[in-house]
């Protein structure tokens, strides 16, 4: 079990120099799975840190799916935390500003699933717990909100766009502790997450 999050980073980082490595050799040919752009943000509920790659879904671009491994070390946490993601991100507007910016509002929902040292994480209830004792924790839905600044660059360079951006983000077992308890309050079940989006393809 421990070995499946160290294979996930290999893959994407297979990925991610397969589309430095062939960008030469893919023009005006089939790109295959290269993706559309690579993505790497700090905290946000999945990882200290989380790298990945992402596709545009319509024509339009304003639709995106994302693939994250997230890491958060021991000397963080407690215990070593991996997690696999899947992200979808909508862009419902976009504002033109000078020199080929584009500041985009965005909504994200995504799954995880959290893989962590020790037995305190778990898909299924483990036997020697009485039934709804506690619910499974290994998997999280998580809903962003935010806001994305992107520079478009030169064509012809590797990297076509620089994106940054920031999230207000939460997950369901947050929504969950919020109505439940008195003591947690609106703002304790939102955090901040930053990152950068590297776009390949425009």
């Amino acid at each position: 079990m421990k070995k499946l999050p160290y294979c996930c980073l290999i893959i994407i980082l297979f990925f991610t120099t397969q589309s430095v490595l062939a960008h030469d050799s893919i023009v005006g040919k089939k790109r295959g799975i290269i993706p559309d752009y690579l993505n790497f943000q700090l905290a946000g509920n999945i990882g200290s840190g989380s790298i990945g790659a992402g596709y545009y879904l319509n024509p339009a671009r304003n639709l995106c799916l994302d693939g994250i491994y997230g890491y958060s070390p021991a000397f963080r946490t407690g215990r070593a935390i991996h997690n696999i993601v899947l992200r979808l991100t909508y862009f419902p507007y976009t504002f033109d500003l000078p020199r080929n910016y584009t500041l985009r509002p965005l909504v994200s929902f995504a799954i995880s699933k959290q893989i962590a040292d020790g037995d305190r994480t778990f898909s299924l209830l483990p036997k020697n717990f009485p039934e709804g004792y506690y619910a499974p924790n290994a998997f999280r839905l998580h809903f962003d909100l935010g806001i994305a600044l992107k520079r478009e660059l030169s064509k012809t360079r590797f990297i076509k766009a620089i994106e940054l951006y920031a999230n207000t983000t939460t997950n369901e077992m947050y929504i969950t502790y919020y109505f439940r308890s008195k003591t947690v309050t609106f703002t304790d079940i939102f955090s901040l997450a930053i990152g950068i989006n590297l776009y390949l393809f425009e």
